[in-house]
């Protein structure tokens, strides 16, 4: 537990350690080390401490200690409560929360009065008001008041207003209000305490009682039971405790409650390192250390106090047991290594001190003999290892020269244990001895040192001048000792020339220098070195060879006044090159492209010139340079960007093209003028009309926008030329009009009808037109024709057409023949072009001729005696004119002569025959006359004498040839009734065969009467069918035959398309296809053969033809992949069966969605201008790769950031601001609005050009001395090219001066490191969200000169101290920390650096935080679903939290409306081909939605949408800063959801014992989301839903459906869900039906026994399948055998049987019905 004390108090910390002196001690707080004085306690100092010992052997840690001294008490909140119980129960108020540590003691009160604990009132360990068994005198005020007993605070809570109410429960079971709760105590603890509060009524009576075990536990019980203490807690009070709340003397069971009690243990070690562990050198150490308690500690090695992980030794490892393990002991690993164990209850440590063992004295490197020149130093080397280290002396026969407390002048012992002498003297050769020597042992070695005569240069190289391409010789002559050999090395500007690696060196003997072809690159400083053992020598000589002359400077560009297109170039002659100037050249950039000449000649007298020949509205750069006898030199810095007045462009717009789009419309399209000719940035284009070859004013249309190349001019006239023109304008003005192009508008339809219009019916049948053309000018287009049309007065919707193709020379006819005879006509006649009919001419009536009339209808016969009968008839159905009369003939059958004629008025419609001979067999005839003749006859033959009758039923129906719609049946006809047969009726059960199925008639059939065959027509392929027949007489219908065998007709492919199709884009590679699938009528062949294909091909090549199967009858949508992006296909689906396939259905239109480019640019390439500029160009991607429109282009580099080129025209950029002579690797790509394309690949690498580099950094003069100074650097940050050589000092004499001046005075200057910067802030008004300004006051120099700053970062909370500059000026007292993350806090500190090394960090800053900057990433995984038909659901993910930079405030949603995909289905759609143009149609605004939360809310419905629309929507994150980018583009289709309801109102009757009728009102019509398409209808039986459960879908809106196929007498369920194009809706609760009754099947076994010879018993099983309420059996049995001359048969209804009275040895057959 920490240990807490107020703030301000005193507190004094001690650490107690023992060992050999001197003993250091160092206290850390958190980790860090402290100087905190803690006599007076501040706030900050909280925390944990630890002492730190540390001698000569080594450091330790001792255990930390944790403080807490901010005690503190907040307030209540100010709310007061009410709660209502029901009297009875308990009432349970909770301690209102307060802010406080520690912990307050608390006091409950009620209306002022403080509460104690009773049998009623209990007080939880949580402060917790427990009142039992509520009275209504409970009710009233209650409060609490809370006293923090460390600063003495005490608050009062706000009220707690308690009333009860009755309740109607009596005497309730015990309850456990406040159960006991899993506890957790540390061992060694006090004790530990479990509560348990229970309830019941009366409260009297309830006792609580604590078992262990299944055992009551008596001691530690608290008074009314509801504490349990265990005093001083042990690992034997580990377990499970049970509280019982039980009423005494009640029969109710016991309420129980449980908790665990567990004992936390402090770590303890089971293994331990030895005090002491002594190991040698090289040798492994294994380090033991393991611990155990509860829970289970972690280990944590320390060595010297220092964690072992923090070392990152690889000779460390720390096992799994938690042992130490040390590889390749060095002496270095000698120290005390401590071993933690801690866990939630403490720490512990142990420790050992590891002694790795003395070695000898060796040699690592012994001396060895060395060779110098006089006046040079010399080192002799002796390297030794040893342990302890062992002393080194060096001595010279037997005087001491160097050791630890000798030293002689000019030999010093180094460090390493070498001797170094300097100078070395002649007289200084010799051998010299190296002594080691420690507790171990003592060796030594010697080694011989030989002086040679120095080496040095007589005739050295002279500086010269030669011209570029001549021979320079540059010599150079040196003595040396002749006991060595010299070597000859010369250097340009410090670099070694080698001879051999060019032909035009040559080093002589002598160590003459000889350059032939000199050029400027020869120009330098050569340096002869000559290299000997005898020492070396050098000498520097400058050589100057004529060279380019210097670019010109000043260079300055101003736009002339006078001329428009010209700039004035003005520059400062530039240094000739000792050359004189011959003339100049300018070249310029235009609008960023690469530099070309653009003059080539110049005076070089001239410093100004006027440059003319520039285009309008381009910015230009120019550089110019010289040119001498030598060459062309550099050219100047390239002067700014300078931009050129705009003007109207110069040339029109290119290949303009027009064609028509409607009859009254027509789009021109164009391209934009060159770009050279644009003179500006175009605003838009003027679009002028007007009609081709007449001199009237133009029309005009104004495009605002450049990117925008095509125009749709409206209201034309139909089917006329136009002449077009287009000009371009900019900020200056309107540029020139193209080239005028012509175009029709298309066709229209005839305005006017045909002229002169004569009609005339020339036979009964046929009518006679002639006719004038319409004017032409109201043809409207090119004539196609004629349309005869005429149509019966009485049926105007039943019209006949003839068409005619026109005739162009005189008056048209025609004819239009087939009419009813003798009717009325209306006739008309109408003009019509390509797309359509014009208007009818002025209609006109007439009549077809009279003719014959057609057959008299239902001829019949009564009263028919035996010489007389009576003859029946109808008018004839096609009067063809006015019947005149009948005539009836009649004649002996087959006997002509026997003829006999009447003619009857027309009003006559029956006739008595007399005269007829008896039993004999007439032939009558009947027919209607007109005045054009007599019509058909009607016969049919009769008997005389007997009259005649109902058929008989034909018999033997046999079938046989058949076919997928068709059959042949054959059958002997029955009875014919004593008359002919007049016709055959065919009926049929169609699918579904059964007793109880429904007969339709199939067809009828006018026949002979001796007809035997019959063919069955439109009959459906693959279905069952059984067939019956009867035949017809003058009476009537004869009976039935008896059905015939059940026949399937054979399969044919499917007869009709699915439909409904309607396509969908689904992604950028896909469209989604729904239909209607076939009704199962309609399958033609084995539904599990039944599929569909689908056909499709873009409409860019429509040869390309590609299908997809789906194998699924039921499957009503399918998504085509693998598709074009951006792409319009055409589609069309099918449905197959294993015969064939079907018809196509309509083609449909459907356009993948917009993608990001799938290609990279072209041709990309770069050039480097300037050091700090590169010009990149690439050309476009290719169209088919392109997948949208291609907004712009993004340049790539990982040392740029990223730089965006809006619009798809610019094909350029010029990067600027690049560091100069530095490799960068550029790709570019192309990004459509949905996101980016692919980069380029492989990336180009250019690289900017060189210039001057950059200061050294880091300049220290760390050696001092009267003649000389040692200066270290580091090389340029900025190198900006190769370094090509030293870097040039130029001392400062003031300076020299006055440290002579310091000598001469007789004062010397102590260096020491600087302190460090001091005051160091941040103003928070130069904080951003990326950077911010340290200032800072320098500290004391140290007495030497400050020469650069350092600055580190650390970000809070956890970060390390990384490193931000290293080279900040000395002369700076404040610098820009950029490169930070926003909204993150930070502290800095500062170190100064002199010539003596580093001052120490100084002070950190105070946690400064960078602002907010907006959300650098969208929302991600965003998705847009249906809702309902109006509504969409938002979905997505946070962005990452590292990319918030700032408080996430919530989201917005943009969406918009698209209409790409509706266009498709209208023919306008078809004119846009340019998916620039498309989209630029497209685009509308965005709306948007802000959705305010935390990033906690990942769904936002959107509502009122409009239905049957495709929507786009993009979201983005918002903080207070702004928004974030936005995230990729998601379209949905509004309009469709599946219905929200299901069938209403189901009713379920049962039609037989097999069939159930269902009905069903659809879902209410603002539930249905769309239109239903269908049904299903699932059902099962009751008791056995998933071995039964079928679907029966309809594809029709039909509410009613027969299931048939059910079980007898067994009860359905039935539920049913509507489905539309969105998909299945909810089901709706099932319905209940059961099926009628049927007969029982046969008992499940039949059985005799006890049989006599006259009695028997049998008994039987009842039927597996009763189908209904059995009633009872009945037996029936007979003899085999007639017994005494007569068959016995008997039948018996019992409802169980045992004998019965029988004959004696008789064999029986018995039966049983039921």
């Amino acid at each position: 537990m920490p240990q807490i004390h107020l703030e301000g108090n005193r507190l004094v910390l001690t650490c107690l350690a023992e060992g050999s002196w001197p003993l250091e001690f160092k206290w850390l707080h958190n980790g860090s080390e402290t100087t905190v004085s803690l006599y007076i306690l501040q706030r900050s100092a909280a925390g944990f401490y630890r002492c730190v010992v540390r001698n000569r052997m080594g450091q330790l840690n001792k255990a930390s200690q944790k403080f807490k001294w901010h005690v503190y008490m907040g307030n209540f909140q100010d709310v007061e409560k009410r709660k209502t119980v029901s009297e009875g129960q308990a009432t349970v108020l909770n301690f209102p929360h307060i802010a406080s540590y520690p912990r307050p003691q608390v006091t409950w009160f009620r209306d002022g009065h403080k509460i104690i604990p009773s049998s009623r009132i209990a007080i939880t360990l949580e402060n917790q008001l427990v009142i039992l068994a509520t009275l209504s005198a409970d009710a009233g005020c209650y409060y609490v008041q809370a006293v923090n007993e460390r600063n003495g605070e005490n608050k009062t809570s706000p009220f707690i207003f308690l009333k009860s109410h009755l309740s109607n429960v009596n005497g309730p079971a015990p309850v456990i209000v406040i159960p006991p709760r899993n506890t957790s105590v540390a061992a060694g603890s006090n004790e530990a305490v479990l509560e348990c509060v229970g309830n019941g009524r009366p409260a009297e009576k309830l006792s609580i009682a604590w078992k262990r075990n299944g055992i009551k536990i008596t001691s530690g019980v608290g008074t009314f039971g509801r504490r349990l203490s265990i005093a001083n807690p042990t690992s034997a009070d580990i377990g499970m405790y049970v509280c019982e709340a039980q009423l005494r003397g009640s029969p109710v069971a016991p309420e129980r409650a449980k908790a665990f009690l567990s004992i936390l243990e402090p770590p303890y070690f089971t293994v331990e390192p030895e005090t002491r562990i002594v190991v040698e050198v090289e040798k492994t150490v294994h380090i033991q250390c393991q611990a155990m308690g509860v829970p289970l500690p972690t280990l944590v090695w320390y060595k010297d106090a220092v964690p072992v992980l923090k070392l990152l030794n690889p000779r460390y490892k720390v096992l799994v047991n938690g042992s130490l393990h040390i590889q390749g002991l060095q002496p270095d690993d000698s120290g005390i290594f401590q071993c933690f164990a801690r866990n939630a209850v403490g720490e512990m440590q142990t420790d050992t001190f590891l002694d790795v063992t003395n070695v000898a004295p060796t040699f690592t490197h012994p001396p060895a003999d060395i060779t110098v020149t006089e006046g040079m130093t010399a080192v002799l080397r002796c390297d030794v290892s040893g342990a302890p280290k062992p002393a080194i002396a060096w001595r010279r026969e037997h005087q001491i020269l160097a050791s630890g407390s000798v030293q002689i002048p000019r030999f010093l012992l180094l460090e390493s244990g070498g001797l170094q002498i300097s100078p070395v003297f002649l007289q200084d050769a010799g051998n010299y001895t190296c002594c080691a020597v420690n507790s171990e042992g003592a060796l030594n070695a010697s080694a011989a040192l030989t002086v040679w005569n120095r080496t040095f240069i007589v005739r050295p190289p002279e500086d010269s001048t030669v011209i570029k391409g001549t021979t320079a010789m540059l010599q150079c002559e040196a003595a040396h000792d002749p006991r060595i050999s010299i070597r000859y090395v010369w250097k340009k500007d410090n670099v070694v020339i080698n001879p051999s690696s060019s032909s035009r060196l040559t080093i002589g003997k002598d160590g003459t220098l000889i350059i032939s072809q000199t050029w400027s690159g020869d120009i330098g400083d050569y340096t002869c070195e000559v290299t000997s053992f005898g020492g070396n020598d050098s000498r520097v000589a400058r050589m100057e060879v004529i060279e380019l002359p210097h670019p010109p400077q000043n260079l300055l560009a101003t736009l002339n006044s006078s001329f428009s297109r010209s700039v004035i170039l003005s520059w400062v002659r530039p240094f000739d090159g000792n050359s004189p100037v011959l003339h100049y050249i300018v070249e310029l950039s235009e609008n960023n492209s690469p530099w070309k000449v653009h003059l080539s000649d110049i005076d070089p007298k001239m410093t100004s010139i006027t440059v003319s020949g520039l285009t309008p509205a381009r910015t230009y750069q120019f550089r110019v340079c010289a040119v001498n006898q030598v060459g062309k030199g550099q050219y100047s810095r390239e002067t700014s960007r300078l931009m050129l007045p705009e003007e109207p462009p110069s040339a029109p717009p290119k290949n303009i093209v027009a064609s028509g789009r409607t009859n009254q419309s027509m789009m021109v399209q164009w391209q934009p003028p060159p770009e050279s000719e644009h003179n500006g940035v175009l605003h838009g284009y003027i679009l002028r009309y007007r009609l081709a070859g007449l001199p009237g004013e133009y029309q005009h249309k104004n495009i605002t926008s450049a990117e925008i190349n095509y125009c749709l001019i409206k209201d034309l006239i139909i089917w006329t030329q136009y002449e077009i023109q287009v000009a371009s304008y900019n900020g200056a003005g309107l540029g020139m009009f193209s080239r005028a192009v012509t175009e029709y508008t298309l066709q229209g339809v005839p305005t006017a009808p045909p002229q002169n219009v004569q009609a005339e019916a020339v036979n009964s049948t046929t009518i006679h037109f002639l006719w004038n053309p319409p004017p032409q000018q109201f043809i409207n287009g090119i004539n196609q024709g004629y349309k005869l049309l005429a149509w019966p007065v009485d049926a105007p919707e039943t019209v006949t057409t003839v068409t005619i193709t026109p005739d162009f020379h005189g008056v048209h006819s025609g004819y239009i023949s087939n009419l009813k005879k003798f009717a009325s006509y209306y006739t008309s006649i109408l003009c019509f072009t390509t797309p359509g009919d014009g208007p009818r001419s002025p209609p006109q009536l007439l009549s077809t001729h009279e003719d014959k009339p057609g057959v008299v209808g239902h001829l019949s016969f009564t009263e028919i005696l035996d010489t007389s009968l009576k003859v029946s008839w109808q008018e004839p159905v096609e009067k063809n004119g006015i019947i005149t009369g009948y005539q009836i003939s009649w004649e002996v059958y087959s006997r002509n002569e026997s003829r006999l004629a009447h003619t009857l008025a027309n009003t006559t419609l029956e006739y008595k025959i007399t005269g007829l001979s008896s039993l004999t067999t007439y032939t009558i005839e009947v027919a209607a006359m007109t005045a054009k003749g007599t019509g058909s006859v009607t016969s049919s033959t009769i008997s005389s004498g007997v009259p005649p009758e109902l058929p008989g039923a034909p018999s033997n129906l046999v079938i046989s040839n058949i076919s997928p719609r068709s059959a042949t049946l054959q059958f002997r006809p029955g009875y014919d009734g004593k008359t002919s047969v007049s016709k055959w009726i065919v009926e049929g059960q169609v699918g579904v065969i059964g007793e109880e199925e429904e007969w339709i008639t199939l067809c009828e059939v006018e026949k002979e009467s001796d007809a035997q065959l019959l063919e069955i027509p439109n009959l459906t392929p693959y279905t069952h069918y059984r067939f019956r027949m009867r035949q017809v007489n003058v009476v009537g219908k004869s009976p039935l035959s008896q059905p015939s065998r059940v026949i399937q007709t054979l399969q044919a492919p499917p007869d009709v398309a699915p439909g409904s199709v309607t396509v969908r884009t689904a992604s950028e590679t896909s469209l989604w296809v729904r239909w209607v699938p076939l009704p199962d009528t309609q399958y033609n062949g084995n539904p599990e053969s039944v599929g569909y294909r689908i056909k499709y091909w873009s409409v860019d090549t429509p040869s390309s033809v590609l299908t997809k199967a789906i194998s699924d009858r039921l499957e009503r949508e399918n998504t085509v992949e693998d598709l074009e992006e951006w792409t319009e296909y055409e589609l069309q689906i099918q449905a197959f069966n294993a015969i064939g396939a079907g018809p196509w259905s309509e083609v449909v239109r459907g356009r993948t969605r917009e993608s990001v480019p799938s290609a990279p640019p072209e041709n990309v390439s770069a050039e480097a201008v300037s050091s700090t500029q590169i010009l990149l160009t690439w050309a476009a991607v290719p169209e088919a790769e392109q997948n949208g429109l291609i907004l712009g282009y993004k340049v790539l580099s990982i040392k740029l950031s990223s730089q965006v080129v809006r619009g798809n025209h610019t094909l350029s950029v010029l990067l600027g601001g690049l560091r100069k002579y530095v490799l960068y690797e550029i790709q570019v790509l192309a990004f459509t609005r949905i996101g980016d394309g692919v980069p380029s690949s492989p990336p180009i690498i250019e690289r900017t050009k060189d210039d001057a580099p950059g200061p050294p950094v880091r300049l220290v003069f760390p050696e001092v001395r009267l003649m000389s100074v040692r200066i270290v650097w580091q090389p340029p940050e900025e190198p900006n090219g190769i370094i090509l050589g030293k870097f040039l000092l130029k001392p400062n004499k003031s300076q020299r001066c006055r440290d002579a001046e310091l000598r001469a005075r007789g004062l010397f200057l102590i260096s020491e490191r600087p302190a460090p910067p001091r005051e160091l802030k941040v103003p928070q008004s130069e904080v951003t969200s990326r950077s911010l300004q340290l200032h800072w006051v320098p500290g004391s120099d140290g007495s030497s000169p400050i020469r650069y700053f350092t600055v580190q970062t650390k970000e809070l909370p956890d970060g390390d101290w990384k490193t931000y500059s290293s080279s900040i000026s000395h002369e700076a007292t404040s610098c820009i920390i950029d490169r930070l993350n926003p909204f993150t806090s930070y502290k800095l500190r500062l170190k100064a650096t002199n010539d003596i090394g580093d001052s120490h960090f100084g002070a950190e800053t105070e946690a400064v935080t960078t602002l907010q900057d907006v959300p650098g990433e969208p929302p991600s995984s965003v998705s847009v679903i249906p809702h309902t038909t109006s509504s969409v659901l938002v979905q997505w993910q946070p962005p990452k939290a590292e990319s918030l930079n700032g408080l996430l405030l919530g989201y917005r949603i943009y969406y918009r409306e698209l209409e790409y995909e509706s266009m498709g289905s209208g023919p306008e759609s078809k004119i846009i081909k340019n998916p620039s143009a498309l989209r630029a149609e497209l685009t509308r605004k965005y709306s948007f939605k802000t959705v305010n939360s935390s990033s906690v809310l990942t769904t936002y419905e959107l509502t009122q949408l409009k239905k049957y629309k495709r929507y786009e929507v993009v979201m983005t994150a918002y903080n207070i800063v702004g928004e974030s980018p936005a995230s990729a583009p998601v379209e949905v289709f509004v309009g469709e959801a599946a219905p929200a309801m299901p069938p209403q109102n189901i009713q379920i009757n049962a039609l037989s014992a097999s069939q159930l009728e269902v009905t069903w009102d659809p879902p209410p019509v603002d539930s249905q989301n769309g239109n239903i398409q269908g049904y299903k209808v699932y059902y099962w039986e009751e008791d056995s839903r998933n071995e039964t459960e079928k679907v029966k879908v309809l594809f029709l809106p039909e509410t009613s459906v027969r299931l048939k196929n059910l079980t007898s007498y067994s009860k359905y369920l039935v539920c049913i869900s509507a489905f539309n194009a969105a998909g299945d809706g909810p089901k709706s609760s099932p319905g209940q039906g059961r099926t009628h009754q049927a007969a029982p099947g046969p008992p499940s076994f039949l059985a005799f026994s006890e049989i006599t010879c006259s009695t028997l018993n049998v008994s039987w099983g009842e039927p597996v399948a009763a189908n209904g309420i059995l009633q009872g059996y009945r037996v029936i049995y007979e003899p085999l055998a007639p017994v005494q001359g007569k068959a016995a048969r008997k039948a018996c209804p019992v409802l169980t049987w045992r004998r019965q009275r029988i004959y004696k040895n008789v064999r029986l057959e018995f039966a049983l019905l039921w």
